[in-house]
């Protein structure tokens, strides 16, 4: 689990992006939207994307859209925008709203996710959980 989590590292999941919305060239669309979406215009030639593509089969259902995985070139610009979106939250682009989260295994999901309820309640009684990488609960 530890080493398909690392060679994720680079990657950034964008959930919610309609189908179609990237057109041919999803590498370019990808990069377009995190300079204006986060207004990294100074960012020009230090946000390089290596990859980008949509996961999973396209299904008939317009409501639910494939997950759009963007490899960066350097962690470090990876993490700024992902800081910067968590930030933002819900992200508006072109009339579309997604957000942007981390590319986790699917073990790891699960793991997380078990901490759901748990989380749930601690912020019901006024406290800030903080779910740590990889699947630690602080208090």
């Amino acid at each position: 689990m530890d080493l398909e989590n690392r060679s994720r590292r680079l990657n950034l999941r964008i959930v919610g992006l309609p189908e179609g919305q990237e057109g041919d060239n999803v590498i370019k669309y990808s990069s377009k939207m995190i300079k204006k979406t986060f207004n990294t215009e100074h960012y020009e030639n230090l946000l390089i994307l290596d990859n980008a593509h949509k996961i999973g089969k396209k299904s008939g259902l317009q409501d639910k859209p494939r997950h759009l995985i963007v490899q960066f070139h350097f962690l470090q610009k990876k993490e700024n925008i992902l800081q910067a979106a968590k930030k933002l939250g819900m992200v508006e682009y072109e009339g579309c709203k997604f957000r942007f989260v981390p590319d986790y295994s699917r073990a790891l999901l699960g793991l997380r996710k078990s901490f759901h309820n748990v989380i749930s309640e601690l912020f019901k009684k006024q406290l800030r959980p903080a779910l740590l990488y990889p699947a630690r609960l602080r208090i």
